[in-house]
C-alpha cells in the first residue's frame, strides 16, 4: 500500500472506531423486590440499574410476595388502581425501551389493554397499546419507536390493574476522553492530507516537464 494511501486509510479507521460507541443495555428484572409470604411490598419510588420508577399523587406501586395470588413467577413492578407511573433515568440522560414483560396484578376476569406513552426528548410522544389475556404470567412485548425519551408513562386501570417485569431500557454510551482523542486525531490527518493534495495540486510543473 502506498504510504498517502496508508495514511488516508488509518484517519478514516480511527474516525470509524471513536464513531463505534455502543448502546448500554439494562434489563430492569426487579430481582431487589422477591420476597416470600403472601403479603406484598407497597411504596412511591423505586430505582434499579440507573432508572428510576415514581407513582403520582396518591398512588403507590406495589410488588406480590411470592406466596400471594398475584406473583406471577418473578417479582414485578406493579401499583394501586389508576396510579400513573413514570420511568426515567437517575441522571436525565435520553433511552430507549425495547421490550417488557407484563402480567395481570388485581383485576376483575378477562382481557383489557393497556397503553404506555414515551415523551421523547425536544417534545412529541409516542404510544403503544398491549394486549393481555388477564392471566397472572408474565408475556413478552415489544415496543416500536420507543427512542430518544425523556421519560415513559403508564396509568393502572379503576378494575384492571398490571405489572411489569424484565423492562429493557439501553442509552448511548459516552466515549471515553481517547475515544475522542482518536476521533479528532483522524479528523486532523485527513485535514492534513487534502491541504497537501491541493498544494500539490496548485504547484506548476518544472520546465520540460512532461
Amino acid at each position: 500500500m502506498k504510504p498517502m494511501t496508508l495514511l488516508r486509510a488509518t484517519a478514516v479507521a480511527a474516525i470509524l472506531a471513536a464513531g463505534g460507541a455502543h448502546a448500554q443495555t439494562t434489563i430492569i428484572g426487579f430481582d431487589p423486590l422477591e420476597q416470600p409470604g403472601i403479603l406484598g411490598s407497597v411504596f412511591d419510588s423505586y430505582s434499579e440499574g440507573g432508572y428510576n420508577f415514581d407513582s403520582s399523587f396518591l398512588g403507590l406501586l406495589s410488588s406480590a410476595h411470592q406466596s400471594n395470588f398475584a406473583y406471577a413467577g418473578s417479582a414485578g413492578l406493579g401499583a394501586t388502581v389508576l396510579t400513573t407511573t413514570t420511568l426515567s433515568r437517575n441522571d436525565g440522560a435520553a433511552f430507549s425501551l425495547s421490550s417488557i414483560s407484563l402480567a395481570d396484578f388485581v383485576s376483575l376476569p378477562g382481557p383489557y389493554d393497556v397503553t404506555f406513552v414515551g415523551n421523547k426528548v425536544g417534545g412529541g410522544t409516542v404510544t403503544q397499546t398491549f394486549s393481555l389475556d388477564g392471566s397472572h404470567n408474565f408475556s413478552n412485548y415489544t415496543f416500536t419507536g420507543f427512542n430518544n425519551l425523556l421519560s415513559a408513562t403508564w396509568q393502572e386501570g379503576a378494575l384492571h390493574t398490571f405489572q411489569v417485569d424484565n423492562v429493557t431500557a439501553s442509552v448511548s454510551a459516552v466515549p471515553e476522553p481517547a475515544t475522542y482523542g482518536m476521533m479528532l486525531g483522524g479528523l486532523g490527518l485527513l485535514a492534513f492530507l487534502r491541504r497537501r493534495k491541493n498544494a500539490a495540486a496548485r504547484t506548476p510543473p518544472e520546465p520540460g516537464a512532461t
